[in-house]
This record gives structure tokens, sequence and C-alpha cells, in this order.
């Protein structure tokens, strides 16, 4: 996966004078360095981001659909039930970062690693995937329905009640992570990688009664 190409140097600026000035002037936003900001509210606005660091930034419940983030890094940020439907993210980094009830519906992720991220209630349906980590997440009850991904990697996640409805699964290793209660069908399971512990619990898929011998 590429990681992010962030400048060395980065300016210094309040997000909300950045996005004011980027909308005003009709620029991207590059090479900036945003701490501690409140992302406003511009519905209706594509703004893009390229080569930014937001540092414990909250983007908080804010409908800002269509949005393009290229080469950006997000640190301890809190994208809460966050609107990002529709947006691109390429080569972009979240870690440590809180996104419960955060949708990506709809978009386009390339090149996207989530490292130890809150990510239960995510929505990612109908959004296409290329390169994409989570590495040490909790995704609990997040939608992954008409989902189009390769070359997705999940290391030690909490899937549990997760669903997966028309998002064909072959290839995905899910066998160090937590899987249960799963919302899902026969044609998305064929080809995941599971241990034998992990296929017990896809028998009643199946229609099948686990007898102890």
């Amino acid at each position: 996966m590429m990681q992010p190409n962030v400048p060395d140097r980065l300016g210094d600026a309040l997000l909300e004078d950045a996005v004011d000035h980027a909308l005003c002037e009709g620029n991207d936003i590059e090479n900036m360095h945003f701490y501690g900001d409140l992302f406003p509210n511009c519905a209706g606005r594509m703004i893009e981001f390229s080569g930014c660091v937001f540092e414990k930034c909250t983007l908080g419940e804010n409908e800002i659909e269509r949005m393009v983030f290229v080469d950006c890094v997000f640190i301890r940020c809190d994208l809460s039930r966050c609107n990002l439907r529709k947006s691109t993210l390429q080569r972009v980094k979240f870690t440590e970062c809180r996104l419960t009830g955060a949708s990506f519906e709809g978009g386009v992720l390339m090149s996207v690693l989530f490292e130890n991220c809150q990510m239960d209630f995510v929505n990612l349906s109908g959004a296409k995937a290329q390169q994409i980590t989570m590495d040490h997440c909790s995704m609990k009850e997040s939608a992954f329905m008409s989902f189009k991904w390769k070359e997705w990697d999940v290391t030690e996640c909490n899937l549990t009640g997760c669903e997966f409805s028309d998002t064909p699964l072959k290839g995905l290793d899910v066998s160090s992570c937590q899987i249960n209660n799963w919302h899902t069908d026969l044609y998305a399971l064929r080809g995941l990688k599971v241990t034998k512990e992990q296929a017990v619990l896809f028998a009643g898929l199946l229609g099948l009664s686990i007898m102890d011998l």
C-alpha cells in the first residue's frame, strides 16, 4: 500500500480560515497542518485537501460529501457521524481516530490505512476500495453492502455484527478477527479465509447442527 506523500514542512492555519479562503478563491488546500480545529459546515461545496495533516481535529456531523483528500494524514481526530458520502480518499492514513457512525457511502478509497481506530457503525455501502487496510480497529455492526474491493487487508479487527450483503469476500483473510453474528449470505462467504473455529460460526447459514462426538 502506498503511504501518504506529505511534505516535511507544512504551514499552520486555522481550518475554518483555510476552508473559507479556498471556497472564496476556488483553490485547493495544500501542505497545511491543522491542530485541534473544528471542520466548518460546507454542505454542497467540494474542497480538495492535498498533503495535509489533521491532528486532534473534529469533523462532527457535517454534510461534507464529495470531498477529496489526497496524501493526507488524520491523527487522533474525531470524525464520528461525519458524512463523507461520495468522497474520494487517495493515499490517506487514519491513526487512532474515532469514526463511529461515519459514512463513506458511494465513495472511492485508494491506498487508505485505518490503524487503531474506533469505527463501529461505519457505512461503506456502495463504496469502491483498492489497497485498503484496517489494522486493530473496532468495526462492530458496520455496513458493507455492495462494497467493491480489491486488495483488502484486515488484521486483529472486531467485525462483530457486520453486514456484507452483495459483497463477495473471496480472498479476504479474517482469521485474526472477531466475526460473530454476521449478516450475510452463502454467496458472499465463498473463498473467505477463516480458522476452523470461525467456520463453525457460519454453520447456521448452511442449516447445519454441530454435534459433539
